[in-house]
């Protein structure tokens, strides 16, 4: 716990901090990689866990939910192409 005592022995006020919160990024059996967000960060930064999703790396999402539309979107574009994923 990391709170500040204040003279009588009460934790200083404040919302507590946030931990980092982090979730892995499936495309049917391929981990595409994963988002994660720090304390007090707004956004989850990409992570690619695959080559294929490699162009997301380092975008920031609002969710983790957008991250991984963005990430069918990627790999259906490239099925598209003739492109299969890997498993």
């Amino acid at each position: 716990m990391n709170a500040s005592l204040s003279g009588v022995g009460r934790p200083e006020q404040g919302p507590p901090p946030r931990s980092q919160q982090a979730y892995v990024i499936e495309i049917g059996e391929t981990q595409a990689g994963l988002v994660s967000r720090r304390g007090e960060e707004r956004f989850f930064t990409f992570i690619s866990a695959a080559s294929a999703f490699d162009a997301l790396e380092g975008h920031r999402f609002a969710t983790p939910g957008a991250a991984e539309r963005a990430a069918r979107q990627l790999a259906g574009s490239r099925r598209g192409r003739g492109w299969a994923m890997a498993s």
